[in-house]
C-alpha cells in the first residue's frame, strides 16, 4: 500500500497565482517519476476555490471546514492552536484520512502518529522588516521556529533561505532540505499568437514582460525609472506588467506607483495588464523581447524558472537568489540603479530577439522538472 502524503491547500488559486502553480509544478514533477510509492491528497476547504484537482485527477481531495476561514471549526480549530501551541484538531483529522506524512504545511506541534514537513518559502520579514507590521514579523518568527523544532523536515527553496532559517531556528530538530523549484510545462499548441496578444492588449509588437505581484518589495518603481530614462534618451520601450495589484499588506501602494508612473511621464509605456489566464502570460513571456524581474527580495522567483523553461534572456535584480538560480542568459543590475537597468534594455533593442526552439524548450524542461520530483521523492523516503 502507498504511504498517503498530504498538502493543507489553505488559499484560493486567485490570491496566490505564484503558490498555486509551485503546487501544479510539484504534482507534474511527482507524476513524472512514476512509478513511486506514494499517493498525494490535497486538503482544502468547502470555500476554496481551485482548479488543481480538476488538473491533477490522479490526486485525492478531501474537504474541511477547519480550512475554511471564520467558519465554527476553523475559529475553535485557531483558538486551540493560540492556546495549547498544538494544532490536534487538524493532526486527529489527517490521522482518520490515514495520512503518513503532511508536507508543505503548516508545523502541527509535537504530534504522534504522522511525519511533517512544512515549507518555509521565503524569510522576507527579515530582509525588510519596514515592509511588515511588527505583529505579522512575531508571528512569521513564531511559526518558522516551530516548524524548525517541531517538525520532522522542513523544506526551503533555496540556500540562501536555509542561511535564514539558521538565523532564526539555530539547530532545531527538524532537518532542513533545499528544494529548488521548477515551472509548469509549456504547452505551445495552445499558447496564443504574439499578434493576438498584442491585438487583445493593445501592445507594441516589441515590449519587456515583468510579470510579478505589485508588492512594494517587486520593486517596480525601479522599471518605471528605466523607463523615464529611455525615453528622455528618445528610445521608445514598453514594459507589459501583469500580477495582483493587490497587497493586503499595504492596499494604497498600487495607486501611489500608478501615480509616481504618471509624474513620470511613462504610464504609455508602462501597461499594466494585471491578473490574465495563465496560458496568456505564457504567451506574453515567449514572445516578449526579454523578461524583467527588479525585485529586492524572492524566495525562489518563479518569475525566473518561467524564463528560464522558455530559455528566455533576463534581466534581473543583483540579489542572492536570482545568482543562486543562475539563468544562463541572465544579465543584472542593483536594486537601485535604474540607469543600469535602462542599459541593458537599449543594448537589447538593438538586437533581434531570439528564437524560442520548442522541441528544446520542452526535451530541457522535462530533464529539470523530473529531477525536481526525484528530489522531493527522495526528501520523502528520507523521514
Amino acid at each position: 500500500m502507498k504511504l498517503r502524503v498530504a498538502i493543507n491547500y489553505n488559499f484560493h488559486d486567485r490570491s496566490w497565482y505564484g503558490g498555486r502553480n509551485y503546487f501544479a509544478s510539484l504534482f507534474e514533477a511527482v507524476a513524472a517519476c512514476e512509478p513511486h510509492e506514494f499517493s498525494f491528497v490535497l486538503i482544502v476547504g468547502h470555500k476554496t476555490e481551485t482548479t488543481l484537482p480538476d488538473q491533477f485527477p490522479e490526486i485525492d481531495v478531501v474537504r474541511t471546514r477547519l480550512l475554511d476561514r471564520m467558519t465554527a471549526p476553523w475559529l475553535f480549530r485557531q483558538g486551540n492552536l493560540r492556546m495549547l501551541n498544538r494544532d490536534w484538531l487538524m493532526a486527529d483529522f489527517l490521522r482518520r484520512q490515514r495520512i503518513d506524512i503532511l508536507s508543505h504545511s503548516m508545523p502541527l506541534g509535537p504530534v504522534r502518529g504522522l511525519k511533517t514537513m512544512p515549507w518555509l518559502y521565503d524569510f522576507q520579514f527579515l530582509h525588510l522588516p519596514e515592509l511588515w507590521n511588527p505583529r505579522h514579523i512575531r508571528w512569521a518568527r513564531q511559526w518558522y521556529s516551530a516548524a524548525c523544532h517541531c517538525s520532522d523536515a522542513v523544506v526551503l527553496s533555496s540556500e540562501s533561505a536555509l542561511a535564514d532559517m539558521r538565523t532564526i531556528a539555530g539547530d532545531g530538530r527538524a532537518a532542513a532540505h533545499v528544494l529548488r523549484f521548477v515551472s509548469n510545462s509549456v504547452d505551445f499548441s495552445r499558447l496564443p499568437s504574439h499578434h493576438a496578444l498584442c491585438e487583445r492588449y493593445r501592445i507594441p509588437h516589441r515590449y519587456f514582460y515583468l510579470p510579478n505581484q505589485f508588492w512594494e518589495n517587486k520593486n517596480h518603481r525601479l522599471a518605471i525609472d528605466a523607463l523615464s530614462l529611455l525615453k528622455h534618451a528618445g528610445i521608445d520601450a514598453t514594459i507589459v506588467c501583469t500580477g495582483r495589484t493587490a497587497d493586503g499588506r499595504q492596499p494604497e501602494y498600487f495607486n501611489r506607483l500608478m501615480a509616481y508612473c504618471r509624474a513620470a511621464g511613462v504610464e504609455e509605456q508602462f501597461k499594466v495588464l494585471a491578473i490574465i489566464p495563465y496560458i496568456e502570460s505564457q504567451g506574453l513571456m515567449l514572445h516578449a523581447h526579454a523578461v524583467i524581474n527588479p525585485s529586492r527580495f524572492e524566495g525562489w522567483s518563479t518569475t525566473v524558472e518561467e524564463a528560464k523553461t522558455l530559455h528566455k534572456a533576463l534581466f534581473l535584480s543583483d540579489i542572492e537568489v536570482h545568482r543562486e538560480q543562475a539563468p544562463r542568459q541572465g544579465a543584472f543590475f542593483q536594486v537601485d540603479d535604474p540607469a543600469a537597468l535602462a542599459a541593458l534594455m537599449a543594448d537589447s533593442l538593438r538586437r533581434p530577439a531570439e528564437t524560442v526552439v520548442p522541441a528544446s524548450v520542452t526535451a530541457d524542461h522535462a530533464a529539470r522538472l523530473r529531477l525536481f520530483g526525484e528530489s522531493y521523492l527522495a526528501i520523502l523516503r528520507s523521514l
